[in-house]
């Protein structure tokens, strides 16, 4: 029936988003089995990152808009985003698998302390003879802080120093691999090894949302603006709630 296709086709046009791409990238999770590792691979959905950057600070939207058009190879092969908690770290970390599917693997490791704690393991995950040669490999290593903090060897061991060898030393040298290390760490408590310039690419703060940002968020989203800084994980709450996000008042005296 002509009349019926074209009430479908007007219907399809009022509704492009029922229309968007069907975004999923593959994920390789490493797990450490025996005295190697073993993986097992699935596909996840993966949002683009216009689709979400508005979902960022401005400070911290900048840095990561540099970095999904192609990483600065030639400074460093560890990305560092550390910020606090519910700030969307992990959901930008899919974003940017997205945006380098065309060259890049995401690899995600669910255990970094034995990872480090294993050569065997960490020579297996990196030396992946399954995969093609010819592209690049992103190992993501979520909440990782503790192994990269100041006194990381002596509270894990070698497990820094095999970590930044695998960043620049010989063994990351032969290697396609790019190192995303996400922490709730403050950069400062960080291990300055870990973040000097020739190594870390990029070092990216994900902080909570200023006050002003907060509230111009809130308001695009159809919430009442209110006052203090906000998370992101706060901010979506307060959308599903209808609450405002509890202000934070500073400690001290």
């Amino acid at each position: 029936d002509t009349a019926l296709v074209r009430a479908v086709d007007l219907v399809r046009a009022g509704i492009p988003a029922a229309q968007a791409e069907d975004r999923r990238v593959p994920v390789e999770f490493w797990a450490r089995a025996g005295y190697g590792g073993a993986s097992y691979a699935r596909t996840i959905d993966a949002p683009a990152w216009s689709d979400i950057e508005t979902n960022y600070p401005a400070a911290a939207r900048a840095g990561i808009a540099a970095l999904v058009t192609g990483p600065p190879l030639e400074s460093g092969r560890l990305l560092l985003w550390h910020g606090p908690p519910g700030t969307g770290k992990t959901h930008v970390v899919r974003a940017l698998g997205w945006e380098w599917r065309e060259w890049c693997d995401v690899h995600y490791v669910a255990d970094p302390e034995e990872f480090f704690g294993s050569a065997q393991y960490m020579l297996e995950v990196l030396v992946d003879e399954d995969g093609d040669d010819d592209r690049w490999r992103l190992l993501v290593l979520e909440d990782t802080g503790e192994l990269l903090t100041a006194d990381a060897k002596e509270r894990t061991g070698q497990g820094l120093s095999r970590f930044l060898n695998v960043v620049d030393g010989i063994v990351g040298q032969g290697l396609r691999v790019l190192v995303l290390v996400t922490t709730n760490e403050p950069l400062g408590r960080l291990h300055p090894a870990v973040s000097r310039p020739g190594r870390c690419a990029a070092a990216i703060e994900l902080p909570a949302f200023p006050p002003a940002e907060a509230a111009n968020w809130l308001a695009e989203h159809g919430a009442d603006p209110v006052e203090g800084e906000a998370t992101l994980a706060e901010l979506y709450a307060c959308l599903r709630s209808g609450e405002p996000p509890r202000v934070k008042h500073p400690i001290g005296f």
